[in-house]
């Protein structure tokens, strides 16, 4: 039996008890009375606490990840959101009620023939990234959907890291000179959030499997209380364009 059900359950016992007593014995009356009213309150106040929760809404942010991707506006069930979206935008967290949603990708100031389309659940209280990259076919997008974690032990700070360049297919991550944090990170993948000591860290991105460094990452700084998620962006095969793009949470 839940706690909601025994609260409500001992409400209606103590009640009976009471008015059994009532005429019986004064002091047991007034002693079960006084339960059935602690016991209605706490069945209360976990009703309400629940309703609470049932109407937190989702929080939605979207991110740009697509290197040669034109700019683009953000419609959610028909209703323009977010407006020239370019590459490596990020916006807010913005509150949504939980439901389904159908969310449409256009180029910016266009209403036809949508970039991209597809329906999302989101659920409450929950916030979540929905990144714009591209394909390892880098013939076309695709949405990604992730599940952000704000959530973060006393003291600590945790990191966690998003792989988005479309040329390559998996990387590990390690650091500098040392050991593999997080291995076979395939495109469109995320890694598990790691708990960590606020500090600063040296990484390196590592094709995976090997030692071969494709992107040096010095100097991450992690800061108490904080989560963070490094997404890894750009091309591989320009070298130069290869980036990380760190947001919180």
């Amino acid at each position: 039996m839940s706690d909601k059900q025994s609260y409500s359950q001992n409400s209606i016992t103590y009640d009976l008890l009471s008015s059994y007593y009532k005429n019986i014995d004064p002091q047991l009356h007034d002693y079960y009375n006084h339960k059935h009213l602690k016991s209605l309150e706490k069945s209360t106040q976990q009703f309400r606490n629940e309703q609470m929760n049932v109407l937190l809404p989702a929080q939605v942010r979207f991110l740009h990840a697509a290197p040669k991707a034109p700019s683009f506006d953000v419609y959610v069930n028909e209703m323009c959101i977010l407006k020239n979206f370019s590459y490596k935008e990020n916006n807010g967290y913005l509150p949504l009620p939980p439901a389904k949603y159908q969310l449409d990708i256009y180029r910016s100031g266009q209403t036809t023939m949508p970039l991209l389309s597809c329906i999302v659940a989101l659920e409450s209280g929950n916030p979540y990234t929905i990144a714009l990259a591209t394909t390892l076919a880098a013939e076309s997008l695709k949405m990604l959907h992730f599940e952000d974690n704000p959530t973060v032990p006393p003291n600590e700070a945790k990191v966690r890291f998003i792989q988005l360049s479309h040329d390559i297919r998996s990387l590990d991550i390690a650091i500098k000179d040392g050991d593999v944090v997080f291995d076979r990170l395939h495109f469109g993948k995320e890694s598990e959030y790691l708990n960590i000591q606020p500090m600063i860290v040296d990484f390196e991105v590592r094709i995976a499997g090997t030692k071969e460094i494709v992107f040096p990452l010095p100097n991450k700084a992690f800061q108490e209380n904080t989560p963070s998620t490094i997404y890894i962006i750009g091309s591989y095969r320009k070298s130069s364009s290869l980036e990380t793009l760190t947001l919180s949470p």
